[in-house]
């Protein structure tokens, strides 16, 4: 039987990738992509939600430099309960990005930071649908996922049975003439000395939710 790796995060492994990285995740000397990411493209974002947001510490910059309203989802209720100690002007809460639940166009900005990868396959469209509702005509969408050249899937080295999705993810929303794909910072783990190993390259993508008035009659 097929593992439904979203309740595996919820269950268990949430918390377990939480207990593993928070310490690199929140170390103050480590700078944040997205966040240059955010500022190079001059955007000023005020209202966010980022799904996968580990304990809050990316929203909680966001908020400082912004004074954007920031809210989060993410699996592990360990994260969450940190984050809403540590940074209780944050709205967070457990969950799923298939299982997201605000009101429609509530967000100018929605980050999507490593988490794809490992959704289940069946959920992408739901994932879509649901980012497409919440985000406000004219508003962004954040990707730091894997890039490849083409679609592969590695075994999760943490648990059995579990895989990580390497693809293009902007492709859930540019084929969308809504969309349109504005920035792609593409670099590796390693930074961008490493890009050209497909295993190791990753990007930042903005896409952008085009007005109704895009459209020519």
């Amino acid at each position: 039987m097929k593992i439904n790796q979203r309740d595996i995060f919820l269950s268990s492994e949430g918390d377990k990738w939480f207990e593993r990285n928070y310490q690199a995740y929140s170390d103050k000397t480590n700078k944040d992509n997205v966040i240059e990411f955010v500022q190079s493209q001059q955007l000023s974002p005020k209202r966010v939600l980022e799904i996968g947001c580990a304990s809050g510490d990316r929203l909680q910059k966001l908020h400082q430099l912004f004074g954007a309203a920031c809210f989060g989802v993410d699996p592990s209720s360990a994260a969450i309960n940190h984050g809403k100690e540590k940074y209780p002007e944050l709205n967070l809460s457990i969950g799923t990005a298939d299982s997201i639940e605000f009101e429609s166009e509530s967000f100018d900005m929605i980050i999507l930071g490593f988490c794809l990868y490992l959704c289940d396959r069946k959920d992408l469209f739901t994932i879509a649908n649901k980012v497409d509702a919440l985000l406000g005509e004219g508003g962004m969408i954040v990707i730091q996922d894997f890039l490849p050249p083409f679609p592969y899937k590695n075994k999760y080295s943490h648990f059995e049975g579990v895989y990580s999705y390497k693809m293009d993810y902007s492709q859930m929303f540019i084929w969308n003439p809504s969309y349109t794909l504005l920035s792609l910072d593409i670099s590796s783990h390693n930074g961008y000395r490493d890009r050209l190993k497909v295993d190791e390259r990753v990007a930042i993508s903005l896409i952008a939710k085009c007005s109704s008035e895009a459209y020519k009659e």
